[in-house]
């Protein structure tokens, strides 16, 4: 039988409230103390470059809006004054994607400055690192492309630091700050307006290389704006000469591929990009360059989400070989890897590689470099976007980050194995 207590024993209500709103503000004051001291004086971010954009106008997709840019660090030398700026939201994928929450963003400052010790700029990229979940493979790939310029000058990517990000005082997250790959990075002339012109084209959407399809490609220099196009006469003679050459026209040493592509070029790209299993790419993700003919063109692998095994929270088996795929996605490659002397010189590019900066120790010690870089800060960062991620992902995703980054340990010295057998029957 249920007792019910006596009227006149009971606390007032209005008693109850009190006590009540007591302990709310005595448990808002405790977290709001924990959070200041640990996220915030004693928090590893506060030793981490951090830039903090203001501006009263939410980043968009389609235009720029203007705000301030400050930079601070640990070195005050490096540190950058409130300086007015503009600020957009970048990247095809995370720039729209409904299913990426942390948005990358494009700056440009009011003047040029180098920041944290990278180039003297106006213009510059702030990767989100959402689709990388260990937020090392990105950099990563950059890096290990760029350090192939001691034997291959057309090795070329932007440099880039890590860096933490707030707009408007809310904390953003861990950014990669990186140069842009434009005409300055690539130490091209100035414009001209003919087919002779230095050149950059961008392979935004998917095209078989040897079919040109215009809406897939974006000329990125020179500037349209000023109004120079010259990317569908060069695309279309290049395309069709992939498409319609017979074999030995196109392997002609005296007008064949290797006199508009850097030889040397098109082999670092395919072991560059077949090692690291670079998926949504190939048909895609790339950039053609050139400077003033009669130099010639060369090939820029970019868009590094898929690689290394993994893509947000997913794996990818280690032991693929993805030839058919590439040649079918590919029409220039497709060509090349039928050719016994280019896969030859593909094996031998490969062990020269594995000898050197490619051997198993110097990957890892890089890898080691970059996760240390970042590993006081990784937790908070993953920790945050996963709470913050749609639903969608949230039962696929891995919560113990140094999983992550052993299954990337592990993926590498296994597909390195893999690549060795591949090369060594090419």
């Amino acid at each position: 039988m249920l007792r019910l207590e006596p009227f006149e024993n009971r606390q007032p209500i209005f008693r109850h409230k009190k006590l009540y709103l007591t302990i709310f503000f005595i448990s808002t004051f405790l977290i709001s103390t924990i959070f200041v001291y640990t996220y915030i004086i004693n928090s590893p971010l506060s030793d981490f470059p951090t830039i903090k954009i203001i501006t009263e106008d939410n980043p968009n997709y389609d235009s720029y809006v203007n705000c301030t840019f400050e930079l601070e660090c640990n070195i005050d030398s490096d540190d950058v004054a409130p300086t007015k700026s503009r600020i957009r939201i970048r990247g095809s994928g995370t720039g729209w994607n409904k299913f990426s929450p942390k948005k990358g963003y494009r700056v440009e400052l009011s003047e040029r400055l180098s920041l944290l010790g990278l180039r003297k700029d106006d213009d510059w990229l702030l990767f989100s690192l959402y689709f990388d979940y260990p937020r090392t493979r990105i950099k990563l790939s950059m890096d290990l492309w760029r350090g192939l310029q001691s034997s291959d000058p057309t090795a070329i990517l932007p440099d880039s630091k890590y860096v933490c990000l707030y707009i408007n005082g809310e904390f953003q997250g861990l950014y990669l700050l990186a140069e842009k790959n434009d005409r300055r990075l690539f130490g091209l002339d100035d414009a001209q307006n003919n087919l002779n012109s230095s050149l950059i084209f961008h392979a935004k959407y998917e095209s078989y290389f040897g079919l040109y399809d215009c809406t897939a490609w974006q000329q990125d220099w020179p500037n349209e704006d000023d109004g120079i196009y010259i990317m569908d006469k060069i695309m279309t003679e290049l395309c069709n000469f992939v498409k319609n050459s017979s074999n030995d026209e196109f392997f002609n040493p005296d007008n064949g591929i290797y006199t508009k592509f850097y030889k040397e070029n098109l082999i670092d790209f395919y072991i560059f990009n077949y090692f690291i299993d670079h998926q949504d790419f190939w048909n895609h993700n790339y950039f053609i360059v050139r400077n003033t003919y009669p130099e010639k063109f060369y090939l820029i692998p970019w868009d590094f989400d898929i690689s290394f095994g993994q893509y947000i929270w997913k794996k990818y088996d280690v032991n693929i070989n993805r030839e058919s795929e590439i040649r079918r996605l590919n029409g220039l490659y497709n060509k090349l890897l039928s050719n016994k002397s280019f896969r030859e010189d593909c094996k031998n590019r490969w062990f020269e590689l594995r000898e050197t900066i490619w051997a198993n120790e110097e990957i890892m010690d890089m890898l080691s470099e970059i996760y240390k870089e970042i590993y006081i800060i990784l937790k908070t960062e993953v920790n945050m976007w996963n709470m913050r991620s749609p639903i969608l992902f949230r039962e696929e995703r891995v919560n113990n980050i140094d999983e992550s980054i052993k299954l990337l340990y592990d993926w590498i010295i296994e597909r390195l194995t893999f690549c060795d057998l591949y090369f060594s029957n090419m």
